[in-house]
């Protein structure tokens, strides 16, 4: 299940007394959660409690981002200095090594699952493929979702902001030969997006830029839920 703040409230947090899970709002006469120091889980598990109803909350852009990669501190001199020494006096039995298994092997290598990803898909299906890149930036948004019109099916983009999915060209999201894609990332960062796409022919691989909200970096607002994208249906 994910979240979303689809108004945001322009009432300035700093201005609204404290509460014990939050502040109030002396507009709308209604707490506001600080969700800002929570993980994604504890948000999540805070907004499944029975008693939670209709919540607004409080976030701070990047709380939900993943960790960082640790990268393994560099080997000693002196290690380095020992494979180097060690690979060289192997190198002679490694070369022959390879050169007797390429002549032996004659299968090619196995398809991978991106070269799967980008096949041409069966008739009457089409192939939708692109890239949502953040505008400010010009890097790729990972974890956007991409619906197709108001149904639940799309995608999510990788962690380079990619991503495919194969529809039926036919069916009733489908309107005179088009789609309408629905682009949405982070919502305390983005602005929602909707995109025409024709289906028939293939189209191009397409590029999608999100525009950062008005005051990116903090949102606060009535905090909706709803599914991620599934994959469409093919029959």
């Amino acid at each position: 299940m994910a979240f979303s703040v689809p108004s945001p409230c322009p009432k300035a947090w700093a201005d609204m007394m404290p509460t014990a899970d939050g502040r109030h709002c002396g507009s709308c006469q209604h707490e506001v959660v600080d969700f800002s120091r929570m993980t994604e889980a504890e948000v999540t598990a805070w907004l499944a409690r029975p008693a939670a109803g209709s919540v607004c909350g409080f976030f701070r852009v990047g709380q939900f981002a993943p960790p960082a990669a640790v990268l393994a501190p560099p080997a000693p001199r002196w290690r380095r200095w020992v494979l180097t020494s060690l690979a060289l006096l192997s190198f002679k039995p490694l070369v022959s090594s390879c050169q007797t298994t390429a002549q032996t092997t004659t299968a090619g290598p196995a398809p991978t699952s991106q070269t799967d990803a980008l096949a041409d898909a069966p008739t009457g299906q089409v192939t939708v493929r692109g890239r949502v890149l953040d505008d400010s930036t010009g890097l790729g948004v990972p974890g956007a979702e991409i619906f197709i019109g108001d149904t639940p099916y799309g995608a999510t983009t990788d962690e380079q902001g990619n991503f495919s999915f194969v529809m039926l060209q036919k069916w009733a999201a489908v309107q005179n030969g088009s789609v309408q894609l629905r682009v949405q990332g982070s919502p305390f960062v983005f602005v929602a997006q909707q995109i025409a796409v024709a289906v028939s022919p293939a189209p191009a691989p397409l590029t999608v830029r999100l525009k950062s909200i008005e005051g990116r970096g903090q949102i606060m607002g009535r905090i909706a839920q709803h599914d991620p994208p599934q994959k469409p249906p093919l029959k």
